[in-house]
């Protein structure tokens, strides 16, 4: 049986039904608790878990790290090709992007043609 939102291959056990849908546990994680970037309760706690901006880089793991070491090493990165550029789905580049901002570590920014930019957050 196949999901189907990202129709990865699952048995019967792993599928979630989900508002009409039969989902993977991944998709349906991402149905119910969506990535939010914008969320100021997030950001206190997560800015207030580190004395330094240097700690919270050190912190990172996996895709928050890739995505953060990208950003830093390239500057303004388009939004649209983040995901293309490190191999992953655009709902993983969301929830890494969500916890990079809430550690005020990156940043979206508008460019002139209505698309956007990750920087960094300084």
């Amino acid at each position: 049986m196949n999901c189907e939102k990202c129709l990865a291959v699952m048995t019967e056990e792993e599928s979630v039904s989900h508002s009409g849908m039969v989902v993977c546990e991944n998709c349906a994680m991402d149905l119910m608790s969506p990535a939010k970037a914008c969320d100021p309760w997030a950001v206190k706690m997560a800015t207030g878990s580190f004395a330094t901006k240097a700690d919270a880089v050190a912190s990172l793991q996996g895709i928050e790290k890739e995505l953060y070491e990208l950003i830093e090493g390239g500057g303004r990165v388009p939004s649209e090709d983040v995901h293309t550029r490190l191999g992953v789905s655009h709902e993983q580049v969301k929830r890494a992007f969500s916890v990079l901002r809430h550690m005020e570590l990156l940043r979206g920014d508008r460019r002139s043609d209505g698309g956007s930019d990750l920087v960094l957050f300084d």
